[in-house]
């Protein structure tokens, strides 16, 4: 058992590490020049090189993606609260959050740097905004589908609106929460990398834009391993405060 649970660990691993091999091996034998797909040994290499700089680029948009999902989170979830407990707003909050989540943020993020400037203004409202829905719909969800019985019944038991918001409403909403920051972490991350594409001079986005004008692919690569690696850990943490947290639900019940 423990052998297949192990096994079961290591094989994305060894996919991972196979298709670096073929990748390794078969760009030179099709005749892919490297300025169009380098070697992963040429990554390796200029992600080393810089490896300085990748880690100053990705703090600062570490930094303003943080901000933004956090701002998203605290905002989305107020915004859900009001709607659960002022239920006539949902028909025009719904319907406004919607179209404007329809909205390419790429077509807006020049008005952005425009009206906020180059800093990370633009950069935290951008990671903001993709951030907000996701949220806010899970939040929604989370907060206002619970069975007229299980308030009933927690009023009878004596329970006040407050602890029945927090023990039952809120306790209900966290595991969407927690599965909305899933989606929505990446999605502020892009946000934070469309406003460094548009207007920045610091970021891994403006680390991007510099190997593009540069034509230094492997530098291009080296930061997308940089970004893969960021979200990978941000989800990652979420995931863990699930297992440690979150021990109730049946999902994590049953690992």
């Amino acid at each position: 058992m423990a052998e297949t649970s192990l096994l079961a660990r290591l094989r994305p691993l060894l996919f991972l590490a196979s298709l670096l091999l073929a990748w390794e091996v078969g760009a030179p034998l099709l005749g892919i020049p490297g300025y169009v797909l380098p070697l992963p040994s040429a990554i390796a290499a200029r992600f080393a090189e810089t490896a300085s700089l990748q880690l100053h680029g990705l703090f600062m948009t570490g930094m303003t993606t943080l901000i933004g999902l956090v701002l998203a989170l605290v905002f989305g979830v107020l915004l859900a609260l009001v709607v659960v407990y002022v239920p006539v707003l949902r028909s025009i909050v719904m319907p406004l959050l919607a179209a404007f989540n329809s909205i390419p943020k790429i077509a807006v993020a020049p008005l952005f740097v425009i009206w906020f400037g180059l800093g990370v203004e633009s950069k935290i409202i951008l990671a903001f905004l993709l951030a907000l829905f996701p949220i806010f719909v899970n939040s929604l969800t989370g907060l206002g589908e619970i069975e007229a019985d299980v308030i009933d019944l927690s009023t009878l038991a004596g329970g006040t609106r407050w602890r029945i918001f927090t023990k039952v409403r809120l306790m209900n909403a966290v595991p969407y929460i927690t599965d909305a920051l899933k989606v929505a972490f990446p999605l502020a991350l892009v946000g934070s990398i469309v406003g460094e594409f548009i207007g920045g001079n610091s970021g891994i986005g403006h680390l991007i834009l510099f190997g593009q004008f540069n034509m230094d692919t492997p530098l291009v690569f080296a930061a997308l391993v940089s970004i893969t690696v960021f979200t990978t850990l941000g989800i990652g943490a979420v995931s863990l405060f699930e297992r440690t947290a979150l021990t109730w639900r049946p999902s994590q019940r049953r690992r």
